[in-house]
């Protein structure tokens, strides 16, 4: 069982020792107000603003992708279109599409526009490492945990990621500030805010309340040490309960659509290469292939592999030594490893368990509100290191490791292959409004199209006439509308003077593209132009 005392880590010789060579803390905080004191929150200002500003560097670079245009397309209909979408799909992403909403019709729908409210969570969310890594270990564990949380792939990815992740690790964070404020208090102020917060945490997305399960096991595991814990447990529980209460709409949604989640089952391989590597040290792969190939092919992918060994031991030290346990500047309720490790194994642990019995739902980047606890965890370790150069020299190769990942995910394509940004420009370039443009399926066999780019750069696209379109997304009340196969348009084929035609083709040129490409020219077209991207094919034909 983890030992989370403080009492036997501070009160006996060996302790003492331990104290010292961990953190450098010499004595405790004073309890009246000091320069130092109220001088505490210049750390988490500058390095929230550092965090921002790194994920904000080369956002704008790569092209929307899936599920960006799922959020734009979302976010920019009509509250009462926005809440007829959920009651079929993406209920789970019900709230977040609701403050987006606002959100882009006050800043636009531009790269950095769209990205911008991660970048700002990042932000925060770094501010409240720090504020938490503070308190639990002080200041030199604070501002390592707060630049270890800046350099984690996984946060440098969900920065310029228009989803919700980013939002979830501010809610994270805070939420555990509060558990412990909350703890320590005793009152059912605290307890009312932290429930109020759980509940917005798992409108976000519901795996957060996984969290706040972590948190009862979090009360559980420090009990010994805690006055009357039944009480506190019951607090908590409470809480628990109306964070649930107030989040069970929309989580009855997200249940009863869990089937529409695009998972697959769970392979040995495909499961180890997402907890890892891409969970924390990848963010999500930045090329078309899924996985981190091994042996590494490129230098993303051996400093992946570098980045997640060094992180990994740096993870793990705390766990496995004593001697890189921080101790406090003063006393606390709840224990380092009794609060940091539960947050990270308890939420993983019940998805893949889930996952193996029932319904696949693991996914890397669902866990992202797990990132602060990660990097307290790292902190610690590097706080720990006797001599200040060794603590450089530690966070400086976990930067130097990483920093190729950070520039693959800035490139144009870097989101998953996705080239809709340069597919859209060639159209712009070259198209004139009111002429026909045909979108091929974006998977075989699927009605849905790649009409998707359009959703995405809509002011590029929507002047064209899509020839195919069968039900806008609005009409069916979905995220994306339902078209036609290309023979429905027979008639306008044959008499159309100029068609563009859209056909996805991931890594290769596809059967479905040369199919396409010959039943347009049977009709007396002829292509005139081509555009080869990496995963998008632009096709210009004429009369």
């Amino acid at each position: 069982m983890i030992d989370t005392s403080v009492q036997r880590l501070v009160g006996s010789p060996k302790g003492a020792r331990v104290r010292s060579r961990a953190v450098g803390e010499k004595s405790p905080v004073p309890s009246a107000p000091s320069p130092r004191t109220r001088r505490g929150w210049v750390d988490p200002l500058w390095l929230g603003a550092l965090g921002a500003i790194v994920v904000a560097i080369g956002s704008w670079i790569p092209s929307k992708w899936n599920d960006e245009a799922a959020t734009q397309t979302a976010a920019l209909r009509s509250l009462p279109h926005l809440w007829q979408m959920i009651q079929n799909i993406d209920a789970v992403h019900a709230t977040y599409y609701f403050l987006m909403h606002f959100w882009l019709l006050a800043f636009g729908t531009s790269n950095i526009a769209l990205r911008a409210p991660s970048m700002i969570a990042v932000g925060f969310a770094c501010a409240g490492v720090v504020v938490r890594g503070r308190r639990l270990g002080g200041r030199r564990l604070a501002i390592f945990a707060g630049l270890a949380f800046v350099l984690l792939p996984r946060v440098t990815w969900m920065g310029m990621e228009a989803r919700s992740q980013a939002l979830t690790a501010v809610v994270a964070v805070w939420l555990t500030i509060l558990l412990l404020r909350a703890v320590e208090r005793r009152t059912i102020g605290w307890w009312a805010l932290y429930a109020g917060i759980a509940g917005v945490g798992v409108l976000l997305n519901i795996y957060v309340a996984l969290l706040v399960l972590a948190h009862g096991v979090t009360i559980v595991i420090a009990r010994r040490r805690l006055a009357n814990p039944g009480r506190l447990l019951i607090g908590w529980g409470a809480s628990a309960a109306v964070a649930a209460a107030l989040s069970f709409p929309i989580d009855r949604l997200s249940l009863a659509q869990t089937g529409q989640l695009p998972f697959g089952p769970l392979t040995l391989t495909g499961t180890l290469n997402t907890l890892l590597f891409e969970q924390y040290f990848s963010g999500a792969t930045p090329t078309v292939a899924r996985g981190v190939p091994v042996p590494p092919t490129s230098l993303w992918a051996i400093a992946i592999i570098l980045a997640a060994t060094l992180g990994w031991i740096m993870i793990l030290a705390p766990i496995a030594r004593r001697y890189f346990r921080p101790i406090p500047p003063r006393p606390v309720s709840l224990g380092f490893l009794g609060l940091v490790v539960p947050w990270i194994v308890v939420p993983t642990a019940l998805v893949l368990l889930y996952s193996l019995i029932g319904h696949p739902m693991y996914s890397g980047r669902y866990f992202a509100f797990t990132t602060p606890a990660v990097a307290l965890l790292i902190g610690a370790t590097v706080s720990a290191l006797r001599l200040p150069w060794f603590r450089i020299a530690a966070i400086g190769l976990l930067a130097l490791l990483v920093l190729p990942v950070y520039l693959s995910q800035r490139t144009p394509t870097s989101k998953n292959g996705t080239d809709w940004q340069q597919a859209a420009a060639i159209l712009q370039t070259h198209a004139k409004p009111g002429q026909d443009i045909y979108y091929g399926p974006a998977k075989d066999g699927s009605n849905v199209s790649m009409h998707k780019i359009g959703q995405a750069y809509p002011a590029v696209i929507s002047t064209l006439h899509d020839i195919a379109l069968k039900q806008t997304s609005i009409q069916v009340s979905l995220l994306w509308g339902t078209h036609w196969p290309l023979t429905h348009a027979k008639a306008v084929l044959q008499t159309t003077p100029l068609l563009w035609a859209v056909i996805e083709h991931p890594r290769t040129v596809s059967q479905n593209s040369t199919k396409s490409e010959r039943y347009i020219e049977s009709q007396g077209l002829h292509l005139v132009h081509i555009w080869r991207g990496s995963e998008t094919d632009i096709l210009e034909f004429s009369r």
